[in-house]
């Protein structure tokens, strides 16, 4: 029973898809950016605002590690999990990881529908979508190292063709 890993950039789908494919496995679906708030009893904007982002990034790295000796999970990552210390190398060990590939007009008008003031990635851009595609460019290298990649609209019933052999 291998996990599934799902990175990408913030609002490419991860936990949408995340809840979807847990429920069809029946395994348990589990959200870092959650289990950090837990961790630290407060929203990941305020981790940011009051501890700064290098505080954070321990943060998700231990989280993440803690997590990795669990089995039968759908991991939902952070957008910049992979991107950080040896965080790629847990990921791929963990189990089967998975890039959802999300053109960046695609997620900045996810964030907007959604409202981006709770991504303090975010804060302060001017445009949206350049802002974005500079994230994806800068993360690509990490992400790209994923064992699948999948791009745009994702069906979970043939993501669950391609991956249940591989569980």
């Amino acid at each position: 029973m291998k996990n599934i890993i799902l990175v990408g950039m913030m609002s490419s789908g991860k936990t949408t898809l995340g809840k979807k494919l847990a429920r069809a496995l029946n395994y348990q679906f589990v959200d870092l950016d959650k289990l950090i708030e837990k961790d630290q009893g407060m929203e990941i904007s305020a981790i940011f605002s009051q501890q700064g982002e290098a505080y954070f990034r321990e943060v998700e790295s231990r989280i993440l590690k803690e997590t990795s000796t669990q089995k039968g999970i759908v991991l939902a990552s952070g957008g910049g999990t992979p991107c950080f210390f040896d965080n790629m190398d847990v990921i791929k060990e963990m189990g089967v990881s998975i890039f959802l590939d999300v053109p960046a007009e695609d997620l900045a008008r996810r964030i907007e529908n959604h409202g981006k003031d709770d991504r303090p990635i975010l804060s302060g851009a001017t445009s949206l979508v350049d802002t974005l595609q500079n994230r994806i460019t800068d993360r690509l290298p990490y992400y790209s190292q994923a064992d699948f990649t999948l791009k745009g609209e994702i069906d979970v019933s043939h993501l669950l063709e391609v991956l249940t052999p591989l569980l």
